[in-house]
């Protein structure tokens, strides 16, 4: 059976970045764009599966969308009901449904990465939606680990900085990037976020990868240190 990878991302940012990479280097990869498909629609998701997929079965899937608004700094005394949901919950009910419908479409042994920006490790005053949605994405996959075990199919998770998040490897300026508490410098040299995570996925992905799930990985360079 061939490789196939799953790609859940948005027109922009890492996502779309890894998108790039793994297509360029030649990878078999079924994108599914949440900022165009409704990925809380389980009809709809698993349609685009089964019509990228064409009767195929992934052998991995990259989570690595988030509901835009939740990148808008905002105090949480300023939300409404409408408001918290689009910035907070839809991202949750999408990665629900997006991972419900992809459990039947990956093979036996698949990895699962998720790829989420470290906002939660430090908490961000006016991003409290997106730090809710992050970590509420993160211990599903934990949750789902446990689970999807049985199949030997592993998930890990791949945090970024809010500003690879959303740029990749872009400079700042086409996309607002809201401000995060720095705890401390980055103890190594900046590098390509790109690639990193690209290495990360593979890492994750590689034969000798088979005991490792249910984990995160913060790939900053090294600023947070998170246990």
């Amino acid at each position: 059976m061939s490789d196939v990878t799953i790609v859940f991302a948005g027109r922009a940012g890492i996502g779309r970045a890894v998108v790039d990479r793994l297509r360029d280097r030649g990878d078999d990869v079924v994108v599914l764009d949440g900022d165009s498909l409704d990925l809380t629609d389980a009809v709809a998701t698993r349609a685009a599966l089964d019509a990228g997929l064409d009767g195929r079965n992934a052998t991995r899937m990259v989570w690595a969308w988030l509901d835009a608004r939740a990148h808008v700094a905002a105090p949480i005394t300023s939300l409404d009901e409408a408001g918290w949901d689009a910035a907070a919950e839809r991202s949750i009910r999408a990665a629900f449904v997006a991972w419900q419908q992809s459990f039947a479409v990956l093979a036996d042994d698949a990895r699962v990465v998720v790829l989420l920006p470290s906002v939660a490790a430090v908490g961000v005053v006016d991003l409290v939606p997106l730090c809710t949605a992050v970590e509420s994405i993160r211990v599903m996959g934990k949750a789902i680990a446990r689970r999807w075990g049985a199949r030997s199919i592993t998930v890990n998770t791949i945090e970024v900085e809010l500003s690879a998040w959303l740029l990749g490897d872009d400079e700042p300026g086409a996309v607002p990037v809201p401000s995060v508490p720095v705890l401390g410098q980055p103890a190594l040299a900046p590098s390509s976020a790109v690639a990193d995570v690209v290495g990360l996925i593979d890492l994750l992905s590689g034969a000798g990868s088979g005991a490792i799930t249910g984990t995160l990985l913060v790939a900053d360079r090294g600023t947070v240190m998170q246990p």
